[in-house]
């Protein structure tokens, strides 16, 4: 059962006696597993290394009270996870930094049909626009906030209020952050237009832009949107992008209307998704990404929630919230 904090067989079943009762010498414990007293040493002084048990004299030693010994254990393991996801991380970032590399040295090369690539700012504002223009019935998007520099919300806020113009039907789902007074004067022009059909959310996974569900824009890296984007006409793949849509938008709450307030845990829609995304072992800026917060602000509710839930890591903290029914 321990196997994965460490403990082999024999180590485990040696420290699931000791928990059980009091054993005097290594030959008793032997006896009662049916092995030789120097497997059951070399399975104490394991124990002893993993700080789970004292040695004392000859015998057996004293066990260290598992309540601190176990979950010391499974902290350590919690902060090697932390690591290894990190490390993910970079890979990850590596790896669509080499297939970027390849995609623009091979204009074409690595597309199929149905699907093409748009480089640069200048050109995936160029297709922004083409599209938005191009609309002859429903203009979808997800406008996930963030900083100026990064971030759709800007732009196509200004490409919606166009195609409204047009006589063409849009809607559009963006963050929460939206209602904070930092955005203030985006949520005001959005408000004060008739007709303006937006909705918000916790957070959103991508930028997203379906233009009469058939042609649809992907940002190919979520980091940096406006550095490459998937342009897909495949019928298939737009038509699931459209349903995604739908169901977000099904679930949104409309920009005009008052956000929900706290759950019977006290939490925030804000906070609820936050925990839901540290479960999932998404890293802070990924998270900031999708919750269209800084950073600052991702580490700062982090903090307050591990506290709330007396968590010593945010690993833990999205294991104790799903332990307890938060999320």
């Amino acid at each position: 059962m321990l196997q994965r904090l460490g403990l082999d067989g024999l180590t485990d079943a040696v420290y699931k006696r000791l928990i059980a009762g009091r054993y005097r010498s290594a030959h008793d414990l032997a006896d009662h597993l049916g092995v030789t007293a120097d497997d059951v040493r070399l399975a104490l002084e394991h124990l002893a290394k993993l700080d789970l048990l004292r040695s004392v004299g000859d015998g057996v030693g004293e066990l260290v009270d598992p309540r601190l010994g176990l979950k010391a254990l499974l902290l350590r393991r919690m902060s090697g996870i932390e690591e290894q996801l990190r490390e993910f991380e970079e890979d990850r970032a590596a790896v669509m930094s080499l297939i970027d590399e390849y995609t623009e040295a091979r204009p074409g090369g690595g597309e199929v049909p149905g699907c093409s690539y748009v480089t640069g700012r200048d050109a995936v504002t160029d297709q922004l626009r083409e599209m938005s223009d191009g609309a002859g019935a429903e203009w979808l998007a997800f406008l996930p906030d963030g900083s100026p520099s990064e971030s759709w919300l800007e732009p196509l806020q200004a490409l919606q209020r166009q195609v409204r113009a047009h006589g063409v039907e849009t809607r559009a789902v963006t963050t929460d952050s939206i209602r904070g007074d930092a955005r203030a004067g985006l949520r005001a022009a959005w408000e004060g237009e008739p007709g303006s059909r937006v909705r918000t959310v916790p957070s959103l996974p991508v930028h997203l832009l379906v233009v009469d569900r058939s042609r649809a824009l992907l940002p190919a890296d979520p980091a940096d949107p406006w550095h490459s984007v998937l342009q897909i006409t495949t019928p298939g793949a737009v038509e699931a992008l459209t349903a995604l849509f739908e169901g977000v938008w099904e679930n949104a709450v409309p920009l005009g209307s008052a956000a929900p307030g706290v759950d019977e845990h006290g939490l925030s829609p804000r906070e609820k998704e936050l925990l839901r995304l540290l479960a999932r072992g998404l890293n802070d800026d990924t998270i900031r990404r999708r919750l269209g917060v800084s950073l600052r602000t991702v580490r700062r509710i982090v903090a307050e929630l591990c506290v709330r839930l007396g968590a010593a890591s945010r690993f833990e903290a999205g294991y104790q919230a799903a332990k307890r029914g938060w999320i």
